[in-house]
């Protein structure tokens, strides 16, 4: 996976504010030190693969849509979101994966063939590849794209949007039995949710953590939320003990981020994403926004930075993700 831009040079800065350091020694100006980011990167989170199972066809699943789906053929499919690719391939069947959406961003996808722009899926780029299954969720679209697609004898899949650590497994058994991998399925959600507990039973071990904000923010498209009540980071900021403070405040699951709105909340540290740190311009351009810029968070910046692939994926390596983020928070919450 390629590494953001921001996320490199913050790399060889470090690397170069070390070396200056060790030249210089220890010395008693009062100058502070920019502090960055901290970075959360799917790179460091092996994605889990269960062995193989041979696929046991045809199968009949209902789609969350509502929808019969018969598969006969499981050698040519294409996913259409992130996690859906993450649990195909933790399924062991990433060589049967031959397309994928431009939001698929998974390093052994890399070469995969893409078949949306953005979050528009192509007909057109899809029926180029001649997939024996196409497995999408409720935002896949637009829906016309669906029906023509359907219309042309293409076996499609709707899974379900997966938002709380509750509803993981749901969407793991619909995509194994609609694969004919019924027992891979039941070894990944065993997995997955050990995982997980393994990590909420050691969340005890930090003793305050910290009210978190988690923007959602896209500059260069003018997009910028203040996450709330079923953003699915609340999800992950309540696994780690910590205040949600968008859900505290009752705000829906994405709400205009104002000055007004962030600065009630005023959070000690702020949750965003990889990417949207980089179109703001990093964390100085991040701190910069109306009003964020006068929060407890910002006096201190205290930013945590999440590769976009994986903080709101809800698969195999969410276990992982809560235990590094509790990790940080407690960190911020002992420098408060």
């Amino acid at each position: 996976m390629l590494v953001p831009l921001f996320v490199m040079l913050r790399r060889v800065a470090g690397v170069g504010l070390l070396l200056m350091m060790a030249l210089l020694g220890c010395s008693d100006s009062s100058e502070t030190v920019t502090t960055e980011a901290s970075f959360i990167l799917s790179d460091d989170y092996a994605l889990p693969v269960v062995e193989r199972q041979e696929p046991d066809l045809p199968t009949r699943t209902t789609g969350a849509d509502d929808v019969v789906v018969k598969v006969t053929d499981t050698t040519r499919v294409i996913v259409l979101n992130q996690a859906i690719a993450e649990i195909v391939v933790a399924l062991g069947m990433r060589d049967s994966i031959i397309g994928r959406d431009a939001t698929t961003t998974i390093a052994s996808l890399a070469d995969i063939t893409e078949v949306s722009n953005g979050h528009d899926i192509s007909a057109e780029s899809v029926l180029s590849l001649r997939p024996s299954l196409v497995i999408g969720d409720t935002r896949t679209g637009p829906p016309e794209v669906i029906e023509q697609l359907r219309a042309a004898g293409v076996a499609v899949l709707i899974a379900p949007e997966v938002w709380t650590l509750s509803a993981l497994p749901t969407r793991v058994t619909m995509i194994a039995s609609a694969l004919g991998v019924v027992e891979a399925g039941d070894k990944l959600i065993a997995l997955s949710e050990a995982a997980i507990a393994d990590a909420l039973a050691n969340i005890g071990q930090y003793a305050s953590l910290p009210r978190v904000a988690f923007l959602y923010v896209r500059g260069t498209a003018s997009v910028y939320l203040l996450g709330g009540s079923g953003s699915g980071a609340d999800e992950l900021i309540a696994a780690t003990g910590a205040v949600d403070v968008g859900a505290l405040n009752g705000l829906a699951s994405f709400t205009p981020l104002t000055a007004e709105a962030i600065v009630q909340a005023d959070p000690d540290v702020l949750l965003v994403m990889t990417r949207g740190l980089d179109s703001v311009g990093g964390i100085d351009g991040l701190l910069a926004l109306p009003g964020v810029s006068s929060t407890r968070a910002a006096a201190a910046r205290a930013v945590i930075a999440v590769d976009d692939d994986l903080l709101l994926s809800f698969g195999p390596r969410t276990g992982a993700l809560i235990s590094r983020l509790a990790e940080l928070l407690n960190t911020y919450s002992s420098q408060l």
